[in-house]
């Protein structure tokens, strides 16, 4: 009888905290074998409270462990513990991890210590470094700090790096960062005017669902239709 409502006890705290157990098992295993992203995903399941009840300091110690083995993402997620208070408040730290992240080639790390220094957040501003910083995350793939770049480089009046980082964010998936290329291709600012390319950037704008990529690939399609019709 005991076990009985042992395992009904064990079912109703399964369904009411939506436990996982299996991936839970998964990822342990993976990580007791030295697998660094199993150990960052399980350390995220206790991070949120996803399949597992949430337990912040259960989740820095797998992260660290990830760092250890050499996993950049384990790093960069202890640095956000540490930014965000779930490891204590703590923005000195929180900027050294998001460096070793940053080594180890994460991008988000390299992005996150960008933002720390363009907003003087636990660190004197320095622009400089942020732009450094951000330019690193963008080689690594981070579309969000090529976008910012472009921006950047647009605000300094700087047309011609600008579109160099909006279209490295676009082809990264940022679908504004389209929209503008198609824009700087349509009006030639700082690249030689190109209506074809300008409508490549829109269509890729609207696949990835930017609806004004779509507008204007209709727009720019509607005025081949009246310049063939009209001539």
């Amino acid at each position: 009888m005991k076990k009985r409502f042992f395992m009904i006890a064990i079912l109703l705290t399964t369904v009411l905290y939506g436990l996982d157990f299996e991936r839970e098992s998964e990822y342990q295993n993976a990580c007791d074998r030295g697998d660094a992203k199993a150990c960052v995903a399980l350390g995220a399941m206790y991070h949120s409270g996803d399949g597992v009840l949430q337990n912040f300091a259960r989740a820095k110690a797998l992260y660290l462990y990830a760092c250890e083995l050499g996993l950049g993402s384990g790093c960069a997620n202890v640095g956000y513990m540490y930014e965000n208070g779930h490891a204590g408040e703590n923005l000195s730290l929180a900027l050294q991890w998001y460096e070793r992240a940053c080594a180890l080639g994460d991008g988000e790390g390299c992005m996150s210590v960008a933002l720390m220094h363009e907003n003087g957040t636990g660190v004197s501003e320095d622009m400089q470094k942020a732009v450094d910083y951000h330019d690193r995350a963008c080689a690594y793939g981070v579309g969000r700090s090529c976008a910012h770049l472009g921006l950047l480089y647009e605000q300094d009046e700087n047309v011609v790096d600008a579109v160099i980082y909006y279209q490295r964010a676009c082809d990264a998936g940022v679908a504004e960062s389209c929209v503008r290329v198609g824009e700087m291709y349509y009006t030639g600012q700082g690249v030689a005017q190109n209506e074809q390319k300008a409508e490549e950037a829109f269509q890729k704008a609207c696949d990835l669902g930017e609806e004004s990529g779509c507008k204007n690939v209709t727009i720019l399609q509607s005025n081949k239709v009246w310049f063939k019709a009209s001539h």
